[in-house]
């Protein structure tokens, strides 16, 4: 597969600027939507009689609909072009909102339906506009810049949803954050053509939806990366569900010190984010990089495990950083490679079928961990959560001929 194709529209250094702020207001909002829901659901369990644990099977619509949905996000792509898509999900999600007002469960079960249907199409959507505007030296920086939109949107979520739900009631709330996304996306309509431009290829006359998934695992390299993403990603959730809950639980800290603890470890994820691609597009390979990334998070998941109530705070809070730094900081040095790898107008596409490694994390990562932490405790869980993310790196440090002969060669028959 060809390096990225500069088409006629990219180059100028305006347009690289603010498509890229764009698709960070874009993903921002989504990040928003999608994280409004866990904060609004105590309100909306209080007044509905349902038990709160139900929120628990919200991350799990989300990402099981997220990973259906992107077999067909290529298709949609090539209808609707990467700037349509990315509007199309915003108003999607925000009607998601919306369907939290009916007194049903049903109802909600769609809201996290809708919400899925939007994260399965925001990377891809996004990489369709910005791969094309990016170089080989550039293309992970971009997409980590990019990414910070979605702990920024839960940040805003966290501080400012409450807010809404306490002056005018969480349904207000709900109405409130989906004309806030319906306006967004009437004030970027214009933007369209621009965006889109010489990125929306034509259809091939014989696409199938596993297409996209064949060409990928064909790159050499790519399986590993896609075979560590899937236990990083799995981590990632892990430590998003459940570091708080092991703080309190079995460190017996306060909630406020717990929670700056997880602060701690967003915030760095969001330097690591940028760290780690900028390293990437131009210091180390990025098998190297994203080695380095699953050792780091693999030791703080084991100093994790090892706490213990006479831990120092300090000692907590650089664990937690360690962490956050890595396990959050991952994702767009995957999405700068695919979009370095990919050919003129199929970086989206190809950036659809990534994401279904990640997304298979997010599925059997909380459940595994879930699991042993009912059995073993909570210990015993991020050791395990450990040992997947050392599986990961280990194939990445495995003989990249190797790997690419049992799975590229395959996949091209």
């Amino acid at each position: 597969m060809s390096r990225i194709a500069q088409p006629a529209f990219a180059g100028t250094y305006f347009d690289v600027l603010a498509a890229v702020f764009i698709c960070l207001v874009v993903q921002t909002t989504m990040s928003l939507f999608a994280a409004s829901i866990p904060v609004l659901a105590p309100a909306i369990a209080a007044e509905r009689g349902w038990n709160p644990a139900i929120v628990a099977f919200y991350p799990t619509v989300v990402y099981i609909t997220a990973f259906l949905v992107s077999f067909h996000v290529p298709a949609l792509l090539f209808r609707i072009g990467g700037m349509g898509l990315s509007l199309a999900s915003v108003v999607v999600a925000g009607a998601g909102l919306v369907l939290l007002l009916p007194p049903y469960a049903g109802a909600a079960a769609a809201a996290a339906f809708a919400i899925g249907c939007g994260t399965a199409a925001m990377n891809p959507a996004s990489s369709q506009m910005l791969g094309p505007r990016t170089t080989a030296r550039t293309a992970s920086l971009v997409m980590s810049i990019k990414q910070t939109g979605v702990p920024l949107g839960g940040v805003l979520a966290g501080a400012f949803v409450p807010i809404l739900a306490s002056h005018s009631g969480w349904r207000m709330a709900a109405v409130e954050l989906a004309a806030i996304g319906l306006a967004l996306a009437i004030a970027l309509l214009p933007s369209i053509n621009w965006l889109n431009g010489a990125a929306t290829a034509a259809k091939p006359a014989a696409f199938r939806p596993l297409d996209p998934v064949r060409h990928l695992l064909a790159v050499p390299g790519m399986p590993a990366l896609l075979s560590a993403s899937l236990t990083f990603n799995g981590m990632q959730v892990c430590l998003r569900s459940f570091f708080v809950v092991y703080l309190v639980t079995d460190l017996r800290l306060g909630l406020v010190t717990a929670g700056i603890a997880f602060s701690v470890s967003q915030a760095a994820g969001m330097i690591g984010q940028v760290g780690w691609a900028a390293l990437s597009d131009r210091v180390l390979p990025v098998h190297a990089v994203m080695a380095i990334i699953g050792t780091l998070m693999s030791a703080a998941a084991l100093c994790t495990a090892a706490m213990t109530p006479y831990w120092p705070l300090v000692a907590i809070y650089a664990v937690a950083a360690i962490y956050g730094v890595s396990a959050a900081g991952y994702l767009p040095v995957l999405l700068g490679e695919v979009a370095k790898r990919s050919p003129p107008g199929q970086v989206g596409a190809l950036t659809s079928a990534a994401q279904l490694f990640p997304l298979s994390g997010c599925i059997i990562g909380p459940l595994a961990f879930g699991g042993m932490a009912a059995i073993l405790g909570l210990p015993a869980a991020f050791v395990l959560a450990a040992a997947s993310t050392l599986a990961g790196t280990a194939v990445l440090a495995a003989p990249h001929r190797v790997l690419v002969d049992v799975f590229g060669e395959r996949n091209r028959t």
